[in-house]
């Protein structure tokens, strides 16, 4: 406005009249509106919105006013009528002054004698800045073009376009007579709409409440739904000395703030409070009994040290994992010591050499497929959180999203495909080599004891960690959060913590998790939408037996049914495929339901699942085999293998970049595809299957002590045995660590590579703390609970 002036006002007088009254056009609608009553707002927060919404305007007309270099301007004093006083420049440049604030004055209907005051002028700078995006629209009934202003999207997501400001949040609480809120909806822009988050330093001598009135007035006769929340945070105290001294100069002095806790204890939180203090005094209880039961047995065992050597000194005495364990007597310290921080500790450190440990390596694997769903997790659950300021980063083809080693990303949704081959490989070893060896075990009567024994266990292994972190997602998490973000309503309800899977809806369907539901349609992503993966496990689980059974009875019959499974999995793939149209891919195909559908379904992840099984079979004839190679030829044959194994997974991995040589919405549609429609069938049919032969080569070779020497090493480490006990309770806790941190930022997430990294390793490790902890306080002991129950071998 400043500069409009100053260029324009030399050449044309009459702008400076056109420019103070169009400012004053901006404003004067709002300001006439708080001239009268307006539902419950009372007068004193009338007049303090009134100064607010023109500060602004007075504090500019005011800059104006004191311009030298404008009011030396012949046609500005022309303008104004300032007397002509010869040879007294300072008299005319006060008069003009005079004349010229008289002016303002009238044009805002409030005396301009000087800047609004600093608090005001403060509110203003620390309010989120819009801004404005003018459009043309044609009305073809008057034929006439308009002109819409509306504020300018800043960020684009999968829900479309966005403005998100939230200015300075904790500069604003520090403001004595500010308040900040947050106006939130969606306007319409040019045929869709986009969302609307303002931050906004308001005066705190209104309400809430009649904030609220004041906005519903102001938007009475307009489409634009908004709605505005307060009191997030406020300052700790008054400002004192020297920040005493800044208040009074620039309007805010400097003070600590804290945010509100604006969510209500519920009934809920109560009751997880009770348990997770119970859960903490059965832990200190079990493990002091414990402690006191070792205690003792150390005293024993130095005293027959003594009596038979003459004299042991305690630093020579065994340590704590070498003492003998004897279990405690009476059913009271049996139970607690279930709980026994040294009992689960000592467990949680067991490990078998490599060499005693045939399977050693698959606890590698587990763990680096925890890593992969992490890091998957790390940049989607941004999606539906936060959000990203620079979301077109991503677009393909020039993106990351086309480019080679971003594809690592997208390629952990192979992690969870990894799990399912691990699952059937111990599934079908385990069923064949413990249960189905047992006389008698394929008799219907037995079969169906086992049968249920084996869905039992399964269930209890599963559920009671899944329903824990359920409750602490819903219940616990929603008052471990602050900020802005973490407390606004969205525009379509809810908070942005419901994105770890909780929130109402778990209250609602946190049944279908309990009874491994939750991919069926109804009830997909309702609650803990994460879990699909257990649902799909139990699920093929039930089945699994019959298969094992039918190859105890006659091994073709059992190939044949395997084999069968296998090739109506591809099967359903294809026809889906070809039923919906969509591109058989995660990301392309995310729009047309892709996920939902198929993904989710456990005939999508039953042939990692069968590859499994079929490594499990197969494994008793492929031992055969084992040994380090002893010659040329068997060095190259596993080192061919090896380099086989690792090329597919990498093409599994690598490949899908094919699908993002396009924009996204090309990509997105089955016929405009860079990739040809028969490799869209091929890539839906074995893309996932040609992972999980990669992988089985990779676990194979490593059985077989025959895959690349250096690599194979590193899978036998001790360490992954430790790690892969972690696996579940990081699998399940790990999307409440990525929520606390996403929705407790300032404002949408700017990806960078290196930030994202470091983002991604405090993800990674704090996941795996918290999984130590729900380790040792729930899913240790109630495993435990689970074997002194229903029996089984003590690990």
């Amino acid at each position: 406005f400043v500069l409009f002036l100053a260029g324009g006002v030399r050449g044309n007088p009459a702008k400076f009249a056109q420019a103070i009254h169009s400012d004053a056009a901006l404003v004067l609608p709002r300001v006439d509106l708080l001239q009268e009553p307006v539902g419950n707002v009372t007068p004193m927060c009338r007049t303090v919105l009134r100064k607010y919404l023109l500060c602004d305007a007075i504090s500019s007309l005011y800059a104006i006013c004191s311009s030298r270099e404008l009011l030396n301007s012949s046609s500005v004093q022309s303008l104004l009528g300032c007397k002509k006083l010869p040879g007294n420049a300072s008299e005319r440049m006060r008069d003009c002054q005079a004349k010229c604030l008289a002016a303002a004055g009238d044009a805002v209907k409030e005396s301009v004698s000087s800047p609004c005051e600093t608090e005001y002028q403060a509110m203003h700078g620390f309010s989120g800045p819009i801004d404005l995006l003018n459009l043309q629209t044609f009305d073809p009934q008057t034929e006439f073009n308009r002109s819409i202003i509306l504020p300018l999207p800043n960020v684009k997501d999968t829900s479309g376009l966005t403005v998100v400001e939230y200015g300075d949040p904790a500069k604003c609480a520090q403001i004595s007579i500010g308040m900040y809120c947050l106006m939130s909806g969606r306007f319409p822009v040019q045929g869709t709409s986009a969302i609307f988050a303002f931050g906004i330093c308001l005066p705190n001598s209104c309400s809430e409440e009649e904030l609220q009135s004041v906005v519903a007035g102001m938007l009475q006769n307009s489409s634009t739904k908004l709605t505005l929340e307060c009191n997030f945070l406020h300052a700790v105290g008054p400002a004192v000395g020297m920040s005493k001294a800044f208040e009074s100069k620039i309007g805010w002095g400097g003070v600590p703030v804290e945010y509100t806790k604006k969510l209500p204890l519920t009934v809920g939180f109560w009751v997880m409070l009770v348990v997770c203090l119970l859960l903490l005094a059965l832990v200190v209880a079990g493990t002091a009994m414990d402690g006191l039961q070792e205690a003792k047995r150390r005293r024993l065992i130095a005293a027959t040290a003594v009596g038979e050597v003459g004299g042991l000194t305690d630093a020579v005495l065994p340590l704590a994992h070498d003492l003998p364990d004897v279990r405690p007597r009476g059913h009271l310290r049996r139970l607690m010591n279930h709980w026994s921080l040294f009992r689960n500790g000592r467990s949680f450190l067991r490990s078998r050499p490599a060499s005693q440990n045939t399977f050693a390596c698959m606890d590698a694997v587990r763990t680096f497929a925890m890593a992969q769903v992490v890091l998957g997790h790390s940049l989607f659950y941004i999606l539906s959180s936060a959000g990203f300021g620079n979301m077109e980063q991503f677009s393909p083809p020039n993106g990351l999203l086309g480019s080679f080693w971003f594809q690592i990303i997208p390629g952990c949704f192979y992690g969870v495909d990894s799990f399912f081959v691990l699952s059937g490989f111990l599934c079908a070893y385990n069923l064949e080599q413990k249960v189905f060896s047992k006389d008698g075990s394929t008799r219907p009567g037995k079969f169906s004891i086992m049968y249920l024994m084996f869905l039992l266990n399964r269930f209890l292994r599963l559920v009671p960690l899944e329903m824990f972190c359920i409750f602490f997602a819903t219940f616990i998490l929603p008052h471990m959060g602050s900020g802005i973000l973490w407390n606004a309503t969205r525009p379509g309800g809810g908070h942005c913590f419901d994105a770890s899977g909780g929130g109402q809806n778990c209250i609602d369907y946190w049944w279908t998790n309990m009874f491994f539901l939750q991919d069926v349609d109804p009830y997909t992503g309702r609650c803990f939408g994460h879990t699909w993966y257990l649902a799909n496990d139990f699920q093929i689980y039930m089945v699994a037996p019959f298969l094992s059974l039918a190859y105890r009875i006659n091994k073709r019959l059992g190939w044949a049914l395997l084999g069968s499974t296998l090739v109506v999995g591809i099967v359903i793939t294809v026809a889906q495929t070809y039923e919906y149209g969509w591109v058989p891919e995660v990301i392309a195909g995310g729009s047309k339901g892709f996920s939902n559908k198929f993904y989710f379904k456990p005939w999508c992840r039953a042939p990692a699942f069968i590859v499994g099984m079929a490594v499990g079979w197969l494994w008793p004839f492929l031992e055969q085999f084992k040994g380090r190679h002893i010659d040329g030829s068997s060095t190259s044959n596993s080192y061919a293998w090896s380099f086989g194994g690792i090329i597919l997974c990498s093409l599994a991995t690598f490949g899908r970049m094919a699908f993002f040589q396009c924009d996204i919405a090309t990509c997105s549609n089955a016929q405009t595809s860079p990739v040809p429609r028969i490799l869209q069938y091929m890539w839906g049919a074995f893309g996932i299957l040609t992972w999980c032969f990669g992988l089985a080569i990779i676990m194979v070779l490593c059985f077989q002590d025959r895959f690349l020497p250096l690599i194979q090493g590193f899978l036998h480490l001790d360490m992954w045995q430790c790690l892969a006990k972690l696996t579940y309770a990081t699998y399940l806790i790990h999307p409440c660590i990525l929520i606390l941190s996403f929705c407790q930022r300032d404002g949408p997430v700017e990806y960078g590579t290196i930030s994202f990294t470091f983002d991604y390793a405090s993800f990674l490790i704090s996941s795996l703390a918290s999984a130590f902890c729900l380790f040792m306080i729930v899913e240790k002991p109630l495993a435990n609970l689970q074997m002194q129950v229903l029996g089984g071998s003590r690990e």
